[in-house]
């Protein structure tokens, strides 16, 4: 049994069985490397379509390495079952022994792609980190935040982490411009003043409503909360479209005498629909 066992090994680490498979490893890579920059130039194209293109390539790219697989174990190794039930014997315990977090990384990274709490195109808060989801592998993820840093993340960290997710599949998303005014001014004014400030805006998704919602707060002296809600066209403009709207509104206010810049307290904040 154990000169079988032997043989099998011997046959299933033959060169040309390895040349073999390394040439259609290759070959995989190379067609899903194409496949990947054609949707990223089609999304470049289509930018409405954009995060949905973008969605498709995680999953393909998927079950395209789950077919080689099989395919490689069915056709090209072909190993006989006592040797395929020795060598899963054996890779498990080295599995166990010593690679417990890239197991742990690779299964999360199947379960995001198959749960899609978050998909390619999203606008992700998960720790301190916050920004645009690019990558979804299956040992790591990487976003992009806004001052053009790209962060990798083990996929194993969203299994026990809370993960906010902005836009959930959606090219538009909620923004929150927050303003902190003195107690003492006309709201309906202001309301009316910061809703038309938002709809002049050039990166407002005007298919969706714009609302200013306003409450009373006392942090040593009495203020009026004032909350800007619109939605942005594009995620990736959700900074521009808040700075735009703050910009806006402190000019309009100083163009009426209505407040002095001194007393403006202006906070930026985004977040999705769900978390009001």
């Amino acid at each position: 049994m154990k000169e079988d066992l032997i043989r099998s090994l011997k046959t299933l680490f033959h060169i040309e069985v390895i040349l073999q498979t390394l040439a259609i490893i290759i070959v995989t890579w190379l067609f899903l490397d194409g496949i990947q920059r054609l949707f990223n130039i089609f999304a470049d194209r289509f930018p409405r379509r954009r995060v949905l293109i973008t969605n498709v390539f995680p999953l393909l790219r998927l079950v395209v390495w789950i077919g080689i697989i099989g395919f490689v174990l069915s056709v090209v190794i072909r190993p006989e079952l006592k040797t395929l039930v020795a060598l899963s014997a054996t890779v498990g315990v080295a599995l166990g022994l010593g690679a417990q977090e890239v197991v742990k990384n690779v299964l999360a990274g199947v379960l995001i792609l198959m749960d899609r709490s978050f998909r390619v195109g999203d606008m992700i808060g998960v720790d301190s980190h916050y920004g645009e989801v690019t990558h979804i592998g299956l040992r790591t993820s990487r976003i992009r935040t806004f001052d053009d840093n790209t962060v990798t993340i083990p996929n194993g960290m969203f299994l026990h982490k809370a993960v906010i997710n902005a836009n959930s599949g959606e090219l538009a998303e909620q923004v929150v411009v927050e303003f902190s005014l003195p107690g003492n001014m006309n709201v309906r004014e202001i309301k009316a003043l910061m809703k038309e400030a938002a709809f002049c805006s050039p990166y407002v998704y005007r298919k969706k409503p714009v609302n200013v919602l306003a409450e009373d707060r006392f942090d040593f002296r009495s203020l009026t909360i004032f909350k800007v809600k619109a939605y942005v066209m594009d995620v990736r403009f959700e900074r521009l479209m808040a700075g735009d709207i703050t910009e806006r509104i402190k000019e309009e206010l100083g163009l009426r005498n209505m407040i002095t810049d001194s007393s403006l307290i202006s906070e930026i904040d985004e977040r999705d629909t769900n978390f009001f």
